[in-house]
C-alpha cells in the first residue's frame, strides 16, 4: 500500500472520503466537492501528484487486489439478475486461476 500526502497522516482532519475499487481516476473525476482522502488501487503519477496539490491525501492498495474482494458479491448480483431474465440456463463462475499479474520481486 502506498500513500501520498503533503502532512503526516495524524495532522490531517478528515471530513471525507472517496473510495473507488481498481483504478479510481475515471469515477474521482467526476468528484464535485473536495475530498479529503482519495482511496482507490492506483491512480497515475501525475493523477497523484494533482491530487497532493489539492491537499488531499491519496491511499494507492493496488488495482487487481481491491476488485478481487467484490468477486463474489458481484457474482452473486449477476447470478440473481440472469436467472430472473432467462433462469437458471446461465452459471456465474469466478475463475480460480485469477490472480494479481503483478509480483514484488
Amino acid at each position: 500500500m502506498a500513500r501520498a500526502t503533503k502532512a503526516p497522516l495524524t495532522a490531517t482532519f478528515i471530513r471525507s472520503i472517496a473510495l473507488c475499487a481498481g483504478s479510481g481516476s475515471s469515477v474521482f473525476k467526476f468528484l464535485t466537492e473536495h475530498v479529503d482522502i482519495l482511496l482507490t488501487g492506483e491512480l497515475s503519477h501525475h493523477e497523484v501528484l494533482a491530487a497532493v496539490a489539492k491537499g488531499q491525501t491519496v491511499i494507492l492498495c493496488g488495482h487487481s487486489n481491491t476488485e478481487r474482494g467484490f468477486l463474489s458479491t458481484l457474482k452473486s448480483q449477476l447470478q440473481e439478475d440472469l436467472d430472473a431474465r432467462v433462469g437458471k440456463l446461465v452459471e456465474v463462475v469466478i475463475s480460480s486461476q485469477d490472480h494479481d499479474p503483478l509480483e514484488i520481486v
